[in-house]
């Protein structure tokens, strides 16, 4: 019999700024998005709005209006550790804003 995974969600509103590759320029909300979900709590990110965008030393940074799905055990989706995953990613440069407004949600998984 295998073993059920238990995960728990919740849903973030966010502002951040993350750093795109310059190659991506083109296609930013699609490059930032990508950015976010390569993110180990971040499940899924869905980019609402684009901000200022300013030329970095590797890329562009650019500000993002944003819902994220976070995961993870009880203590790492927590909205502070989430917060602190995100501050302390390398892509992420800045969050203007952060707060849980779903969750959180058990997930059971076999």
């Amino acid at each position: 019999m295998s073993e059920r995974d238990t995960v728990t969600e919740r849903i973030a509103a966010a502002t951040l700024r993350v750093d795109v590759p310059l190659e991506r320029g083109g296609e930013l909300a699609v490059a930032a998005q990508e950015v976010l979900e390569s993110l180990a709590i971040v499940r899924y990110a869905d980019v609402r709005e684009l901000g200022a965008v300013d030329a970095g030393d590797d890329g562009l940074a650019v500000t993002i209006d944003c819902r994220l799905t976070l995961h993870g055990d009880n203590a790492t989706a927590a909205e502070a550790t989430g917060r602190q995953a995100l501050r302390e990613a390398d892509r992420v440069l800045g969050i203007d804003r952060f707060e849980t407004v779903d969750g959180p949600y058990r997930i059971e998984r076999w």
